[in-house]
Parts: C-alpha cells; structure tokens; sequence
C-alpha cells in the first residue's frame, strides 16, 4: 500500500475559511457551498480531495471541518500576519 500526501492549496483554504465562518458547506449539484451561497466555494472533487487530507468531514450534503481542517486555517492565518 502506497502513501500519498495531500497538499493544501490557497483555493482549498479559502474553502475552509468559508466553513468556519458558516458553520459548514452543502453539497449542490455542482459544488460545495456555503449556506445562503449562490457561488460555488470548490468542487465537490476538490472537497473529495479534503476529506482525503483529512480537513474536511462529511455528514450527509453536509461538510464540516475536522480538528486538523481547524489548525490549518489557525496556521495559514498566523504565516500570512
């Protein structure tokens, strides 16, 4: 079994910043968005893609950060400031 590193993109933390201030993100036809959103946050691929690395977990149409997806946004933000 082969490991694999899932790197965090901006447009990704810009999705869990998104989750953090709403609470969660609603799976829709095309992508995941914020509730009350008319515009796509990210991919339902790329929301695949965070669950994989471990940032996001799924409830049903619904998306919410994990502990790891918490201390990312805590460390993107520190690094920016």
């Amino acid at each position: 079994m082969t490991s694999t590193t899932i790197v965090l993109f901006p447009s990704m933390l810009k999705a869990l910043r998104l989750v953090r201030v709403h609470g969660c993100m609603v799976e829709r036809r095309d992508g995941l968005y914020h509730l009350g959103g008319n515009q796509p946050a990210c991919s339902t691929a790329m929301a695949g893609r965070m669950i994989e690395g471990g940032w996001l977990v799924k409830h049903g149409e619904r998306y919410h950060l994990t502990e790891k997806g918490w201390r990312a946004i805590g460390e993107a933000d520190s690094d920016a400031g």
